[in-house]
């Protein structure tokens, strides 16, 4: 899928969302008003429910879906290694209860605080590497990520870190394990573990310290990714005399 129509149905996605998100308890007023159900005491109720109980929800997903399909066929047109189709899946499932929380816009239950304490940290990932990738990249020739390795390297380790902290904090993905796929050792031994690797993943600490680190190292590895290559060119060649074998530091055996 080439940049133009990921963009669109990007856009799309975002239309819809907002649409079932915000707009779709007027259509559904509209439909009840215009159903005649008013007309029987209590008779409104079976179709209300069925529209925000399961039509608004089921929207809401749709444009979730169609935003995953759409990044995941941007990937592979790309050609970038298959862990990031994984990575993005990570992300979408650790924000999956997130997009319900504007269900209740209508009834004037949703608060812009509610919507900052519940903001999933592999949301922003996500913004971020989905604005990456709706760059024309095969328009101009250039690679994904920059010609510089180490650039490469740390949007990865960044990544990483993000993908493995999300497994770590669903508590549901080891019940899934265990009553989808009938993995119970394993469910159980990632259940274990699961602590610990919170622990380790935020290097000791009880915030999100870590993970902001992580984000900020990963949207700039982005940025850097996109400077122009004469830039790092430049760049490469001023750090040669430090970096070759026959350099005049390692002569006189400096450091």
């Amino acid at each position: 899928m080439f940049a133009g129509r990921y963009i669109w149905w990007g856009l799309v996605s975002i239309a819809g969302f907002l649409f079932f998100a915000v707009y779709f308890d007027y259509v559904s007023w509209a439909i009840v008003q215009g159903s005649g159900c008013a007309k029987s005491a209590g008779s409104c109720g079976p179709l209300i429910d069925f529209l925000s109980g399961t039509v608004k929800p089921g929207g809401v997903w749709l444009a979730g879906i169609i935003l995953f399909v759409c990044t995941v066929a941007r990937i592979n047109y790309l050609k970038l290694s298959p862990l990031w189709c994984a990575a993005v899946a990570v992300w979408f499932v650790a924000i999956g209860p997130f997009p319900m929380l504007f269900t209740n816009i209508w009834h004037g239950e949703l608060q812009f605080q509610a919507i900052f304490d519940a903001l999933p940290m592999p949301l922003l990932f996500l913004a971020a590497f989905g604005a990456y990738l709706a760059l024309p990249f095969e328009e101009n020739g250039r690679e994904p990520f920059g010609p510089w390795r180490p650039l490469h390297y740390l949007v990865a380790l960044a990544a990483a870190h993000s993908v493995l902290l999300a497994i770590s904090e669903n508590s549901a993905f080891p019940l899934f394990l265990s009553e989808e796929l009938r993995l119970t050792g394993l469910a159980a031994t990632i259940a274990g573990i699961q602590p610990q690797a919170i622990y380790l993943l935020q290097f000791g600490t009880i915030d999100d310290t870590a993970s902001y680190v992580a984000l900020v190292i990963f949207i700039l590895s982005l940025l850097g990714s996109l400077l122009p290559e004469r830039w790092v060119a430049a760049g490469g060649k001023s750090l040669q005399p430090f970096t070759q074998a026959g350099s005049p530091r390692r002569r006189s055996g400096r450091a």
